[in-house]
């Protein structure tokens, strides 16, 4: 009966001394600002999770719930983080519960953010897809184009943008005048094909970029022996310079979607360069994030980001905040028509910038584009691209208010929330 005894209590004292899974979240704002809608996401191991079929969910201390979702990253089929959104008052120290819920009790929170890739699969019906691949060759350029807006397109209740996948890899952007989700059901005519029905103004907004000759806002070139060669080819092109192009969803939810551009064989100058673009957007920011790795680039080649600035009338501003972050802004009648105000900028980690630069004024390849010549980091390269164009927000009119907008983000980048887990 001893042994028994004995064994019980060793067996009861082992299980004690496993892991629980996290039981709360307590978030401290080292700031005296507000910070609205700041995006965390927490792995899996931190939670401590180590097996089972319930999923996380956070709670305030009255009960109800943060919106939040859990995404598999990596696509194993497992999910390895949880992801969501929560004000902060100045200097406020928050607790947040988690419960574990099965997934069929996830509760169902408001839809911030979208992506959204339309093709045509046959005649007059454009299916949504999840992933898609084009070749090097017989880029789509009939009169049966089967892109619903060019290619890939995202957005938040703030801001929308889109890729033009169909070789040209440049990057544009929407303005939204509602915070509903808008673009499953634009680019498409009334006979289901796609076509350009989104520069025209309208109650959710339109297309607002005048991209010209650049690779819009944050798209990208690689600059070698001071010419830039961009990562696209023309609208009459039908052979690529890159061998294969790739999209895929990684995840789409309430409060983050992400999704990865793959383009294999980039032919710079001889030299066959893969990239990996994976673009994230959260709930109530101005703007996304970009992480990007490559392969080796052709000696003294640079990865080049930046803005198109063939409207612009005013003097760009860059600033440099606490030696970490550097902003490149302009707000200027940027939109197409020179209509309206716009505000465009690009965060970047100091220590991946290399210099900035102005393309040509006229000739042939990019032009009048504000450049970013980059160096990778650690884990490749990184940078925020922000709009806030006036229609949408009656006070980006002002240029200061514009600026002071991406200045807050860069002081939130500089003083992250302090996050511990219990």
């Amino acid at each position: 009966m001893r042994i028994i005894y004995f064994l019980c209590a060793l067996v009861a004292a082992l299980s004690s001394c496993q892991k629980k899974p996290a039981a709360s979240i307590v978030l401290q704002n080292p700031m005296d600002i507000e910070r609205v809608d700041e995006n965390f996401k927490v792995s899996r191991a931190d939670l401590n999770v180590t097996g089972g079929d319930l999923l996380p969910v956070v709670k305030r201390a009255d009960g109800t719930y943060v919106p939040c979702q859990v995404d598999d990253m990596n696509q194993d089929g497992v999910w390895d983080e949880l992801a969501f959104v929560y004000t902060l008052g100045g200097g406020e120290k928050a607790e947040l519960l988690l419960d574990w819920v099965a997934a069929a009790d996830y509760p169902a929170f408001e839809r911030r953010t979208n992506i959204r890739y339309g093709k045509m699969t046959s005649p007059g019906r454009v299916e949504e897809l999840s992933s898609d691949t084009h070749g090097k060759h017989n880029l789509p350029r009939s009169v049966n184009y089967p892109y619903q807006m060019d290619g890939p397109a995202w957005e938040n209740d703030k801001v929308g943008f889109r890729h033009y996948f169909d070789g040209r890899n440049c990057r544009d952007l929407f303005g939204k005048r509602v915070a509903e989700m808008v673009l499953d059901t634009v680019g498409i005519r009334a006979d289901g094909c796609p076509d350009n029905t989104y520069q025209e103004l309208r109650e959710w907004g339109c297309d607002i970029l005048s991209a010209a000759n650049s690779f819009g806002l944050g798209g990208l070139a690689v600059q070698l022996q001071d010419t830039l060669i961009r990562m696209g080819v023309e609208f009459k092109d039908t052979v690529d310079r890159i061998d294969s192009s790739h999209f895929e969803i990684i995840t789409e939810g309430p409060v983050r979607s992400v999704f990865r551009l793959d383009f294999i064989g980039w032919d710079i100058l001889g030299t066959k360069v893969d990239v990996h673009e994976t673009v994230t957007i959260w709930a109530g920011k101005y703007g996304h994030e970009e992480e990007i790795r490559t392969s080796p680039f052709p000696e003294n080649a640079a990865l080049v980001t930046g803005i198109v600035a063939n409207n612009n009338t005013k003097e760009p501003v860059e600033k440099l905040y606490d030696g970490k972050w550097f902003s490149m802004i302009t707000h200027d009648k940027q939109t197409v028509g020179k209509d309206y105000e716009l505000g465009m900028a690009l965060l970047i980690p100091k220590e991946q910038l290399l210099e900035t630069f102005h393309a040509p004024e006229e000739g042939t390849g990019i032009l009048k584009t504000w450049c970013a010549k980059l160096k990778p980091g650690e884990k490749g390269y990184s940078y925020q691209v922000y709009a806030g164009w006036e229609l949408g927000v009656e006070s980006f009119s002002e240029r200061e208010d514009f600026i002071r907008l991406i200045d807050t983000y860069a002081g939130c980048l500089n003083n992250p929330v302090v996050v511990t887990i219990n």
